[in-house]
């Protein structure tokens, strides 16, 4: 038995200390956010080498002490995601569902319709059945401008329809073939077209908010903020007009200082990941440096922003939400920053994850204001 307890409280150490660490490799990164969304169910693990040890004690006496502090010393660091995040739960009034954490957000089952704004572009249209006109909320996903589909967070569009909101999955064009602000472009031509349609998916084409992931949280951003600026039309012939919110979820809102400031270690390649959307470094693109980033627009009129970002992030640096928060701030526009703690870059892709639930909370009770 204190054999078997030493051997399993090793793993649950090597498992805490990749889940603490920063890691090297992409892959090695991707297995510290896997450990990180399972991280209960290794205290768990953890309590069954301690008592093992318990029961190896009297012919092992050696190997059980160690068995048991190790295993105690890995219980302590895999429960941090909860330890920490708890002042938050509690800060944003919101109670952690271990039902939610084992088995999965409930999202209700909804009609989904797909729908072309343009040729080369598609949206997935969630909504329930029923006559009125519902708020639209335009999701944008992530993937570093080169990657990603719509349906990447299918259980959070199901949410936000079930709660009432007609939601628009897009798609927009990828670099390097189509450079910034084709993406935002894209996202503005799919907005105008859902708009001319109101009436045919019961939408109010007064109420509406973006919410984009990732590097699809700039798209989202930037398409907000520039809303009629004609050095950013729509890349189809709409209209535009403002929108009533706009949610960044983990995004890159500072491509400049972000190009200046890479992740140490840069596992997702970001630096050159920004270069190919914008068409070169600083010196070789400045206007598209400029307009590209979320903190050149603060002077404008804005609709209220929420930002959520993960405290743990190896990838996009929390420092992005801090600093565009703080500069919509001094210039009076409205925001709201959430910093999940502990919480690592995708960490809303697990339904029912601890940081899935205080942002899923929050990011509704944002929407239910626009």
């Amino acid at each position: 038995m204190a054999r078997i307890a030493l051997a399993l409280s090793l793993f649950l150490v090597a498992a805490a200390l990749v889940m603490l660490l920063p890691m090297p490799t992409f892959g090695l990164w991707f297995v510290r956010l896997a450990l990180r969304e399972t991280s209960l169910g290794l205290v768990v693990l953890a309590m069954l080498a301690a008592g093992l040890a318990g029961l190896g004690q009297r012919r092992s006496p050696r190997t059980s002490v160690a068995a048991l502090a190790l295993a105690l010393l890995s219980g302590i660091g895999l429960a941090r995601p909860l330890l920490t995040a708890a002042p938050a739960f509690e800060a944003n009034g919101v109670e952690f569902s271990l039902r939610e954490y084992l088995s999965g957000v409930a999202a209700p089952e909804v009609p989904v319709r797909e729908f072309v704004p343009a040729p080369g572009l598609a949206a997935d249209i969630y909504r329930n059945p029923g006559g009125d006109r519902r708020p639209l909320v335009v999701v944008v996903h992530g993937g570093s401008w080169q990657r990603g589909d719509k349906g990447e967070t299918a259980h959070m569009n199901r949410v936000l329809a079930g709660a009432g909101y007609v939601v628009a999955d897009v798609t927009y064009r990828f670099v390097p073939a189509h450079r910034f602000p084709a993406a935002v472009a894209d996202v503005k031509c799919a907005l105008g077209r859902l708009r001319e349609r109101a009436d045919e998916f019961g939408l109010d084409p007064q109420r509406v908010a973006l919410l984009g992931r990732s590097a699809g949280g700039q798209i989202a951003l930037i398409a907000a903020y520039s809303m009629g600026d004609a050095r950013i039309p729509p890349s189809c012939a709409v209209g535009e007009a403002p929108v009533s919110g706009v949610v960044s979820v983990y995004a890159p809102t500072d491509l400049a200082w972000g190009h200046a400031n890479p992740a140490v270690p840069d596992v997702i390649h970001g630096t050159e990941s920004i270069e190919a959307y914008l068409g070169g470094p600083p010196a070789a693109a400045p206007e598209a440096y400029v307009l590209s980033s979320a903190t050149t627009w603060v002077g404008r009129p804005l609709p209220p922003t929420l930002l959520v970002h993960g405290e743990g992030d190896q990838l996009v640096t929390a420092e992005h939400a801090r600093r565009l928060a703080a500069a919509l701030d001094a210039a009076g526009r409205p925001v709201e920053l959430l910093l999940v703690p502990f919480a690592e870059h995708g960490f809303d892709r697990r339904p029912g994850g601890i940081g899935e639930q205080l942002a899923r909370a929050r990011i509704l009770a944002f929407l239910r204001g626009i």
